[in-house]
């Protein structure tokens, strides 16, 4: 049995079980101490001990980059009943050998023996651990014939298992290409190979990914996700590893580079307009990107992750959706200002945020958390769900003519220009509230003409209105035509 275990082989992890399960609720239990598990892992000399229902068992271990460990677990009786069915067989073909000698003529007997040297020569090279290279064909109908046939099955049987344990290890589910422990091998394995080649490391990930999942739903999150990795595979090439780092995180190490290839890809990449379809609609998204290059100078791998990582930060800090290389310069960047993220202002603002398509009936791009509460809704989704995700819908029946000729009108006669308006809104719960906000119209890479609004309750700010400072000029009323409601306008 393979298991992926923690640091004190107790725990197993697999795609059933994520987050982890007892290896006890398996009946498996380790007899040595859990010391002798990270020991084990660090070297091929030494085996754990295992109780394995009623079995006494014995363990190899790998430990794994993460501090993860590989273990191949096997029951004692399992192997000396097979040494034992080995040695049996062994001697009964022996046995038969010697018989036939004395008894068949030589040209028979050399023929037995080139049949079973095929037989050994193919468990010398599954030995070599070259499964794809037996291919034994014995079809005779005596013992040989079907200890070569068993032999066949065998090996096939272990090189599909051997391979799905491959994938599984190397490569990531949702999206195809290489998961962490997968680059980690290849990019090891060429940089081996090619101590000194030229290569860059670049880190990628995609802006605002967990607003998409928070706004679309997880579903939506993975098809970006699996966007992100075709889209990486074909503009930087299949010569190149690819991999998904984590979460919305990618990896591409490209090798036998230069620097200034390098630059022009990423800068054709970044300017790429990305975008996937979900329930029927196209979303578009952005990406920042971070790289460090490998001169071959024997720069350790962790280093080179560790800068490609740093100038994704430094890309994040500057506004996303833009790629940088790796300088020194960037080690003073602190980290703790990226704790004040677009995510971590907006959900924390007090006031109303919304974001739309810059028309009437715009559909809504983006919200906080300010937003749902003041509608009285208790997450995203239902607000979308209540909304429509139509912008005119955040305005009650009762004032969105209004709102519309002002704010619309307004805004398309003069985009450059802040608007301040007084209106009604219903909540999802049937509440009518007084809002006041501030509208503008602004031009976006992605979306084009977006209105941006904030909005904060009416009932918060009346006590401000009416302790109007003498030295400022008081607030502008007036009338709409057509209508005689009094309305707030200032600009």
């Amino acid at each position: 049995m393979m298991i992926l275990s923690d640091a004190t082989g107790s725990m197993e992890y697999s795609l059933a079980n994520p987050m982890g399960a007892k290896l006890e609720d398996k009946n498996i239990v380790l007899k040595d101490p859990t010391e002798k598990v990270g020991q084990a892992g660090k070297t091929d000399a030494e085996m754990l001990s295992y109780k394995w229902g009623n079995e006494d068992s014995i363990a190899g271990v790998k430990t794994l980059r993460n501090g993860m460990n590989l273990i191949d677990l096997r029951q004692k009786g399992q192997i000396y009943s097979r040494a034992y069915k080995a040695f049996l067989q062994m001697g009964i073909g022996l046995l038969t050998v010697c018989f036939l000698v004395s008894l068949l003529p030589l040209y028979i007997i050399s023929r037995l023996s080139a049949r079973l040297q095929t037989v050994i020569g193919a468990a010398q090279t599954v030995g070599a651990g070259k499964y794809d290279a037996v291919h034994l064909q014995d079809e005779n109908p005596d013992d040989i014939g079907e200890l070569s046939r068993n032999f066949q099955n065998m090996v096939e049987k272990v090189a599909a298992s051997q391979e799905k344990l491959e994938r599984m290890s190397f490569y990531d589910a949702l999206t195809g290409i290489l998961n962490r422990m997968g680059l980690d091998r290849e990019i090891a394995v060429w940089l081996k190979k090619h101590p000194k080649g030229k290569a860059a490391l670049i880190s990628l990930d995609l802006d605002g990914f967990k607003f998409i999942n928070d706004l679309y739903g997880h579903m939506a999150g993975d098809e970006a996700l699996r966007v992100m990795a075709r889209d990486l595979r074909e503009e930087f090439g299949s010569q190149h590893i690819i991999g998904r780092n984590g979460g919305d995180e990618f990896i591409v190490f490209m090798i036998d580079v230069a620097p200034e290839t390098v630059e022009e890809v990423i800068r054709a990449f970044s300017k790429k307009l990305k975008q996937f379809q979900f329930a029927g609609e196209t979303h578009v998204f952005s990406v920042s990107i971070g790289y460090a290059l490998y001169q071959g100078d024997g720069m350790p791998l962790a280093k080179l992750f560790h800068q490609a990582d740093t100038a994704l930060y430094a890309v994040k800090l500057r506004g996303r959706n833009h790629y940088r290389i790796y300088d020194e310069s960037m080690e003073q960047l602190s980290r703790s200002s990226l704790g004040f993220n677009l995510q971590t202002i907006t959900s924390n603002l007090p006031t109303a945020l919304l974001v739309s398509e810059g028309k009437i009936g715009g559909k809504i791009l983006f919200i906080n958390k300010a937003m749902v509460s003041l509608f009285e809704c208790s997450n995203v989704s239902e607000f979308m769900d209540y909304t429509k995700e139509n912008a005119d819908n955040v305005i009650c029946s009762c004032d969105r003519k209004r709102v519309a000729e002002i704010v619309y009108r307004e805004l398309a006669e003069n985009p450059d220009r802040t608007y301040s308006l007084i209106y009604r809104i219903r909540t999802a719960k049937g509440n009518k509230k007084w809002v006041s906000s501030i509208w503008r119209r602004a031009h976006n890479v992605n979306y084009g003409e977006v209105y941006y609004a904030s909005i904060v309750e009416y009932e918060y700010i009346k006590d401000s209105l009416a302790e109007w400072p003498d030295e400022l000029p008081p607030p502008q009323l007036g009338t709409r035509k057509g209508t005689n409601e009094t309305v707030k306008l200032r600009k």
